[in-house]
């Protein structure tokens, strides 16, 4: 909740907090990015790591960080010091999630599994809705800083309960770290997601986002090799042979592409094509928050009566018709069609994250699931990424509706690729076989 709140609220005051510290929007975007790019390069190795030492030890430790450093945003004395403390912020929740993802999974036998999930991405997914709602009254009420003295709070609350309440879990066997393999994939991932940030700031044309985008299949190729020849791959290329993780793998980049980039756009498409504010517009996204929070327990119980396959396809499908009702919204002048592309948006991807989840935990080792869903969280993160630079670029600077519908007809060819994605999967939950 800590994690999305805040995002959400920095978001939408990027302006109060930039004029503070003396910099620009666009240098202080960065401190939007970097809590992702912490997450995308550090989930797999951080799961991974658990897996070795103990989860529950990674967690705390994961906890530990994103609290002190949520905590310090609030003194930040200038742009370049809260850009770093952001980033400290995504590190810390690279520890937490995969690992908290492992500790959620081993607690419940498998047809358990899905509807733990479901409620875990209400919570979690409230969040977002929490800080749209209450976000700006609280900057405009107590100044920028006050959103860190609100929140860290709440963060220390987290990380007392989890020292308190989760169970010590074991270290797994004895191996050795594989450090170049982890080196190699932080690489891919940082070269493509400077790339995406600078190419959108600077143009794809510009030499620093030429340079990163160069390094981007150099650094993917050496992870591939390492991988395929060491003895103890962090992530064994296998994986991706089978298709009930390969498949929830391909659904999720995609869906969350065309989720997010959706997401991003709406608010453009409300005030160029309709006419509202930047306020009143942003009240709209809620309406997506809710419906994903909302959305998630019955996709956890969809999951687990109908199966992985079923429901994973349900939500991606869901997402589709999102993307072409704000394609019709972006033509005809009818508000609805957005209103109604931002709750089918929010529906599907509620619906299909419980399957995609089981998918991925049930196709591997009990003992790498941190490993197992630290690549899951790092390949959606960069498709996430990628989707919202695609979609944007898509609309350029003629913000027609033409435009504007064109990038989400992209969208959802984006988001059919998710369907296929879904349709790999083999169903395995027992209730769904009955």
């Amino acid at each position: 909740m800590v994690f999305g709140s805040t995002m959400t609220i920095i978001g939408a005051s990027l302006s109060d907090i930039s004029e503070s510290l003396g910099t620009t929007n666009a240098t202080l975007s960065w401190a939007v990015s970097a809590p992702f790019l912490g997450l995308a390069a550090g989930t797999t190795v951080f799961g991974t790591l658990g897996d070795l030492w103990g989860h529950r030890r990674m967690l705390i430790l994961g906890l530990t960080v994103f609290t002190a450093a949520t905590g310090v945003c609030g003194l930040a004395w200038d742009a370049l010091s809260f850009i770093g403390f952001r980033a400290l912020v995504g590190l810390g929740g690279a520890m937490m999630i995969p690992n908290g993802m492992a500790i959620l999974m081993a607690a419940f036998p498998v047809n358990q599994r899905a509807r733990a999930m479901g409620w875990f991405q209400f919570a979690a997914v409230g969040g977002p809705a929490i800080g749209l709602v209450t976000g700006g009254a609280l900057v405009d009420a107590l100044g920028w800083r006050a959103i860190f003295a609100v929140y860290t709070p709440v963060a220390a609350i987290g990380l007392i309960a989890a020292a308190m309440v989760v169970r010590p879990s074991l270290p797994g066997e004895a191996k050795p770290v594989d450090i170049a393999g982890a080196l190699s994939l932080v690489s891919a991932v940082v070269a493509l997601m400077v790339a995406l940030d600078r190419g959108a700031n600077l143009g794809f044309g510009h030499p620093v986002a030429l340079a990163f985008l160069a390094l981007v299949p150099v650094t993917i190729w050496t992870f591939v090799a390492i991988e395929r020849h060491t003895a103890h791959p962090m992530v064994p290329l296998e994986w991706f042979r089978r298709r009930n993780y390969a498949g929830p793998v391909v659904a999720s980049a995609t869906a969350n592409a065309a989720y997010m980039g959706g997401f991003i756009l709406a608010p453009q498409l409300l005030q160029e094509r309709y006419g509202y504010t930047l306020t009143a517009a942003t009240v709209f996204l809620v309406v997506r928050l809710i419906s994903f929070s909302l959305s998630s327990p019955v996709g956890g119980r969809l999951t687990s009566t109908r199966g992985e396959r079923w429901t994973s396809t349900l939500g991606s499908v869901l997402v589709v018709l999102a993307m072409v009702s704000f394609a019709a919204g972006a033509l005809v002048h009818a508000v609805v069609l957005v209103v109604l592309g931002l709750a089918l948006a929010g529906g599907g991807l509620g619906v299909a994250g419980p399957a995609y989840q089981v998918s991925v935990v049930g196709a591997v080792p009990m003992d790498r699931l941190g490993a197992a869903t630290g690549m899951f969280q790092t390949l959606t993160s960069l498709g996430t990424a990628a989707g919202v630079q695609v979609l944007v670029l898509a609309v350029g600077e003629n913000v027609t509706g033409a435009a504007f519908a064109n990038a989400f007809w992209l969208g959802a060819g984006v988001a059919a690729i998710g369907v296929f994605g879904a349709l790999a999967i083999t169903s395995t939950n027992s209730a769904s076989v009955k």
